[in-house]
């Protein structure tokens, strides 16, 4: 039997068993008095070094972190991540190549204005 922290057990005591009401880091926070850096550590101690299958969705209506209690938890948990690493490998590659002598000027600046922006970004 592995034997958790105080504020391991506060985390893992502040999330919820199911897909049904995720929580989020800065409620986890909230709860357990803790710094949002401290709250992800732990999470990743959690995970990687007791195997608490803690998943997170990132995208549509629940948004949040839980304890996967069966596959198809666990499947969600995992889709969702499977995405956030596709993502960050379309910027680090963009990063890779990012021209460093010449970005700003493969730039073309458009004047927008403010009460048009936000329109513009949900066009985008």
């Amino acid at each position: 039997m592995k034997q958790l922290s105080m504020i391991e057990q506060s985390v893992l005591n502040a999330l919820p068993h199911g897909s049904e009401n995720p929580i989020s880091t800065t409620d986890v926070c909230k709860l357990t008095d803790l710094k949002m850096r401290v709250v992800r550590e732990i999470i990743s101690v959690l995970v990687n070094r007791y195997g608490v299958p803690i998943v997170a969705l990132r995208s549509g209506e629940y948004r949040g972190m839980f304890i996967a209690t069966n596959e198809a938890e666990r499947n969600l948990g995992i889709a969702s991540y499977e995405t956030q690493i596709n993502s960050m490998g379309i910027r680090l590659k963009a990063i890779q190549e990012a021209d460093l002598d010449n970005w700003q000027g493969q730039l073309k600046f458009k004047v927008v204005p403010a009460n048009e922006l936000s329109h513009q970004q949900k066009a985008e």
